[in-house]
């Protein structure tokens, strides 16, 4: 965890009206809507088709895009605070890191400046650095920076790799480690990682809008054990009952098959992009984890709540 120490700053206080939210048909946004209960939420979709599974009782649909800041002109109007998860983990169709997570977390800021927001909760990563040799950090830490200067209460989340029911990252290494006759593991497999529950996720974006003292602070969220990618893929060939060779591929080799392979359907694609094996040569875990202090009890470990992807366990 750490606290910027900077400019005069408003009081937080906790959050009891509506909420506002980005990213909430996805994954984590999913499983915030659910740790939010019957609180007031106005969730943003692209369009209404997208929001009508989560659209509800306490959950308002609007329709506008983060990218596209006159499409979010009076959305945020009546919200007391601001949750923002959208982001992208790769370029493509001309949605660039910079233009959604960099500059949509500036438009959303902007806005939230303009309704009066008083609370904002920012996902960022672990990871994240500012550093241009790594697109999808360099615009996180950048949508870090914007949030920081807003003059509202923020919390900034940094978690490792999320896991829970509906994750991308573990289901597709599961779906790889299932279907390849020898396991790849790209490089030399001993980049670290922390992956952490997305109900503790979920679980820490609650806190933050019940806790003032969690304003102005930027937390890491890591899981219950730190993990090689290698022993990452050994957890999931024992959940599922698996026991497959492995083979190690040079990332140089395999960011050659990624680059030669974009064209084709994402079905035929490797399970990695290129940033992804960029990241792949940075550990993603921390030793300043607060799941346990914001959530109030040990961080689950990955091998004792992956039921979901099969197997025996």
């Amino acid at each position: 965890m750490s606290e910027n120490n900077g400019e005069t700053r408003r009081p937080a206080r906790p959050v009891t009206g509506r909420v506002f939210m980005t990213g909430a048909t996805g994954f984590v946004g999913s499983n915030i809507l659910t740790a939010l209960g019957n609180r007031p939420v106005r969730a943003l979709v692209r369009d209404r088709q997208s929001g009508s599974p989560v659209a509800g009782p306490n959950v308002e649909v609007v329709t506008g895009d983060v990218t596209k800041p006159e499409t979010m002109r009076g959305a945020m109007d009546g919200c007391e605070a601001v949750i923002h998860l959208v982001a992208i983990i790769s370029e493509e169709g001309g949605a660039t890191f910079d233009g959604v997570i960099r500059q949509g977390t500036v438009n959303v800021v902007a806005e939230a400046q303009r309704a009066g927001v008083a609370r904002f909760i920012q996902m960022s990563a672990l990871g994240t650095r500012n550093d241009p040799r790594f697109g999808y950090f360099e615009a996180k830490w950048q949508a870090e920076q914007s949030v920081e200067r807003s003059g509202i209460p923020w919390t900034i989340f940094r978690p490792s790799v999320i896991f829970g029911p509906g994750d991308e990252f573990i289901t597709t290494l599961a779906k790889l480690v299932k279907s390849a006759p020898v396991i790849p593991v790209v490089g030399s497999g001993q980049s670290k990682f922390q992956p952490v529950s997305v109900r503790e996720v979920a679980a820490a974006f609650v806190r933050a809008l019940d806790d003032p003292a969690t304003a102005y602070r930027t937390y890491d969220l890591g899981g219950g054990k730190t993990y090689t990618y290698e022993e990452m893929l050994d957890v999931i060939s024992r959940q599922l009952g698996l026991n497959k060779p492995k083979i190690h591929v040079p990332t140089a080799m395999m960011s050659t098959v990624v680059k030669l392979s974009s064209p084709l359907p994402k079905g035929l694609r490797p399970p990695v992009t290129s940033e992804q094996l960029k990241m792949l040569a940075i550990d993603n875990s921390t030793n300043r984890s607060s799941v346990s202090e914001l959530v109030g009890s040990p961080p689950i470990r990955l091998e004792d709540a992956i039921g979901y992807i099969g197997g025996g366990r």
